[in-house]
């Protein structure tokens, strides 16, 4: 049991719970699950709202066991709970595979994220929690309990988003596919009225897109994420949409070193983490409340867009735009993960949070 309360990521919520508890064994976790009146799980604490909030217990769950057990020929990876996603994207990519789907953010832990409806942007791309396969929890009487995809009677699908009302998750078993290789564009001073006007076009741009904006300015910033495998690496011209190409890498929020995030320009990414918008090796860059808005959509039953460089229009860009891509900074992947802060959401669900 820890002695201090708790505070989420962004300092707003300080929770209430008489206990807190971070068990280091899953039978361990059923009994203070059975014993306790009240009982609420906490992961990475990136929501700004008191879903986790309890006067009862609290359980944080990365001290549990556990390994990632990949199975190559059902294409699926059974993870623990309390695993962050950059863990889980560093290791499946070790062994050749990827997750279809990441939220900007690396740093938030498997089971938060997929029962608070975290998701990545795009219109081909559904919310993380599409991706499971299976889970394990602890059931408020303290019973260890299996829920598995393609068994009626089990109700996966009910219990997958479930904010943390039904138990307490152990283990999630995800989906997983052949590693790929995902390029990045940059574009600025996208007017809001032709955001508003063509939203549709700009979200199915690419694999994944991602609209940033203060909107006192009238502008935003565009992120263009193709599946090089897919989509191919172009772009879609120094000018598309009323935006220009970014000459140089960018930041989420202006004025902010874009050490923190992913390759851009072009370069390619390998895996799943290149789809993501901040990159794990990098501390936070900012307070929360200086975070931009986030346009972006998740549809589940859409598929993406086959080119990224597809205009409103669906043209393809001339010959002299895949010729001018800038020159860009890359970050490095040698540093340490820093797994333990993260910098501001990029997108709404990627303030997941364990329920």
């Amino acid at each position: 049991m820890t002695a201090a309360p708790p505070r989420n990521w962004a300092g707003n919520v300080t929770f209430r719970a008489a206990r807190v508890h971070r068990p280091s064994s899953v039978a361990e976790l059923q009994e203070i699950v059975a014993a306790a009146r009240s009982v609420r799980a906490l992961g990475t604490g990136h929501s700004f709202n008191r879903i986790a909030d309890t006067d009862g217990d609290l359980v944080r769950v990365d001290g549990l066991p556990g390994r990632v057990e990949i199975d190559p020929a059902a294409l699926t990876a059974t993870v623990p709970a309390g695993l962050r996603y950059a863990r889980l994207a560093e290791h499946l990519q070790a062994h050749g595979f990827a997750l279809a789907n990441l939220a900007s953010l690396p740093q938030i832990s498997v089971a938060g994220a997929c029962a608070t409806g975290t998701h990545g942007s795009g219109n081909g791309r559904p919310g993380l929690a599409a991706a499971v396969a299976g889970l394990r929890m602890v059931a408020p009487d303290g019973r260890l309990v299996e829920l598995r995809r393609g068994v009626p009677e089990d109700r996966l699908d009910g219990a997958v988003v479930a904010l943390g009302a039904l138990g307490i998750v152990t283990e999630l078993t995800l989906d997983i596919e052949p590693t790929y290789d995902v390029a990045q564009w940059v574009y600025t001073g996208l007017p809001l009225d032709r955001l508003a006007g063509a939203f549709d076009a700009l979200s199915g741009a690419a694999y994944s897109v991602s609209v940033f904006t203060d909107w006192a300015s009238g502008e935003a910033r565009v992120w263009l994420k193709c599946r090089t495998d897919r989509d191919g690496s172009d772009h879609p011209g120094d000018s598309w949409q009323g935006a220009r190409l970014a000459g140089e890498a960018l930041h989420p929020i202006p004025g902010i070193f874009p050490a923190a995030c992913t390759t851009q320009g072009g370069r390619p990414a390998r895996g799943t983490n290149g789809s993501r918008t901040s990159d794990p090796t990098s501390p936070p860059a900012a307070a929360p409340n200086s975070s931009p808005s986030c346009c972006c959509r998740a549809a589940p039953h859409r598929r993406p867009s086959r080119r990224c460089a597809a205009s409103a229009t669906g043209s393809r860009p001339s010959s002299r735009s895949r010729r001018s891509a800038p020159s860009l900074p890359t970050t490095s992947g040698s540093a340490p993960l820093t797994l333990g802060t993260a910098w501001p959401s990029t997108s709404p669900g990627a303030t997941g949070r364990r329920p």
